[in-house]
């Protein structure tokens, strides 16, 4: 290391070549250490400054892909390519391929299961979960609900809606109920206005049938089956009748001893 007393000059000094070529010498190799010095500094600085965005990127990479993730797609929703037959009451598991999809998807008790094909937007299901793996993205469910053709078919282009998927369900069955009770509503008014209808009808119309006929009937003697006949038999109303005329009348009256005649 360069010193100050290396440079002192002295009284009565000779001032010559050697003088200022020694003196020279230890400010040059000074120098030539320093700039090692700083090189070696420069070297360290470049490596720490390596280091510390190795580290960064480590770090902050994965946080920020799974902080895009969930911009783009959300942490409530998760694709799953699993081969899957849905029918109702079905124990299985869904497997999520991604695995920034994995770390961020965070299931609610009731998720809704869809597919990703067109024309599907009414095909459905709800699944109660049973577990979620997040290492491996397994999500084992039961199939509570299964609406329109998602259970026709074996499919793999899952997507899964940690959102409350239950009040989907809800809301059709709200929906049926409300259509339900309008057709009954209006079934009741049709039967009243039919009861009243019958009423009117019985009250002051003709009667339906009589004796095999329909419409307004007007019945004569002729048209009761026997009728003139068993009148025909009888006795008439007024008449008169000889003892004789009468099965043993006489000898009932002969047989009579108390005296009378007759």
């Amino acid at each position: 290391m360069l010193r100050f007393e290396d440079l002192r000059v002295r009284d009565s000094q000779s001032l010559d070549r050697d003088f200022f070529n020694r003196r020279f010498r230890l400010i040059a190799e000074a120098l030539g250490q320093l700039g090692t010095e700083v090189t070696s500094v420069t070297t360290d600085t470049d490596r720490l400054v390596t280091l510390g965005l190795t580290r960064v990127n480590e770090v902050l990479g994965p946080l920020l892909a799974r902080l895009q993730a969930a911009a783009e797609n959300g942490f409530l929703v998760a694709a799953s390519e699993s081969p899957l037959t849905v029918t109702g009451g079905l124990q299985s598991t869904l497997v999520i391929a991604s695995e920034a999809e994995r770390d961020l998807f965070t299931p609610t008790p009731y998720v809704l299961l869809t597919r990703r094909a067109e024309g599907t937007e009414h095909d459905y299901a709800v699944l109660r979960v049973e577990g979620y793996d997040r290492a491996s993205g397994g999500l084992a469910f039961e199939v509570v609900l299964v609406n329109g053709a998602i259970g026709d078919a074996m499919h793999d282009d899952w997507m899964i809606s940690a959102t409350a998927g239950i009040s989907v369900a809800v809301l059709e069955a709200a929906t049926s109920v409300q259509a339900t009770l309008a057709l009954a509503q209006q079934a009741a008014q049709d039967a009243a206005e039919a009861a009243a209808t019958a009423e009117s009808v019985l009250a002051s119309g003709p009667v339906s049938s009589v004796n095999g006929r329909t419409g307004a009937v007007v019945l004569g003697m002729s048209d009761i089956a026997g009728l003139v006949s068993a009148l025909a038999a009888k006795a008439e109303s007024s008449h008169g009748h000889t003892i004789a005329q009468v099965s043993n009348l006489q000898a009932t009256l002969n047989a009579i001893t108390d005296g009378g005649t007759y």
